[in-house]
């Protein structure tokens, strides 16, 4: 089985089990502030992942979010989110996704985001192209007046300066075009940019997890995509656009690492 029908395979098994349990009540722990928060699903979730790309390929190394990493000897190696928007999961707003890519050489070569609540598969593989459910997908052009973005926050404690900075951003970000969401799931930000509903998207210090699937979507999708993974490995500064010129020309975006 080739590397991208083993994450659709583990992506689709994943989105089983979380539908099967969607809407019950759940053990809640927090990790590093309120809104970063696991479950037992969570958990029992990226199992399933795991175990369905190691049946498959027992050479590559996995980063998962729970569990850490695994095989760490191979350069190669699959980034799994099994659970993106855990918040809103557990709330049952039914945007949440499994995440997985493949990445060689720090670059992602696959992606594969699934919603299993709305059955929107997206998936991505280098130099081929993006697709949702089969469906080659393209970003939309606009500019930034009739655009819908969103932005994703750091995960992390409260930090005051930092905070500062990024409410600010939302905020210009928001009164400058039709709207700047903060939706809970980073890779459906980006999934949403790649089919064209929404056209600017950024991150500061979100998770590799997070985002590590949507980079390579929505750049094959046709977004300028620009993205730095920090000294720590695991967290990441990103603007993924499709806006028709450089918004930082209209706001400043120096507050990111890239």
């Amino acid at each position: 089985m080739n590397k991208l029908n083993i994450g659709i395979e583990a992506a689709l098994l994943a989105g089983d089990f979380l539908m099967e349990n969607y809407g019950k009540l759940h053990e809640i722990k927090n990790k590093e502030s309120h809104r970063d928060v696991v479950t037992e699903i969570d958990k029992a979730s990226e199992n399933i992942v795991i175990e369905t790309i190691k049946r498959n390929d027992d050479i590559s190394s996995i980063l998962a979010e729970e569990t850490g990493v695994i095989n760490s000897e191979s350069k190669n190696k699959w980034i799994i989110d099994a659970l993106d928007g855990t918040v809103n999961y557990i709330h049952s707003i039914p945007f949440f996704s499994i995440s997985i890519s493949y990445w060689k050489d720090q670059e992602p070569k696959i992606g594969v985001i699934y919603n299993p609540y709305s059955k929107e598969l997206f998936y991505s593989e280098s130099k081929k192209g993006s697709y949702c459910n089969q469906k080659k997908i393209f970003v939309s052009k606009s500019n930034l007046n009739n655009a819908l973005t969103a932005m994703a926050f750091s995960g992390k404690a409260y930090n005051p300066s930092q905070r500062s900075k990024e409410f600010e951003i939302f905020s210009k970000l928001n009164d400058s075009s039709q709207g700047c969401l903060r939706t809970g799931s980073a890779a459906m930000n980006l999934a949403n940019l790649a089919c064209g509903k929404f056209s600017f998207v950024l991150g500061k210090a979100n998770k590799i997890w997070d985002v590590a699937a949507g980079l390579i979507i929505a750049k094959e999708a046709g977004a300028e995509v620009k993205f730095k993974i920090s000294d720590d490995t695991i967290s990441v500064d990103y603007i993924c656009s499709s806006i028709n010129k450089d918004v930082n020309t209209e706001i400043d975006l120096g507050y990111l690492d890239l």
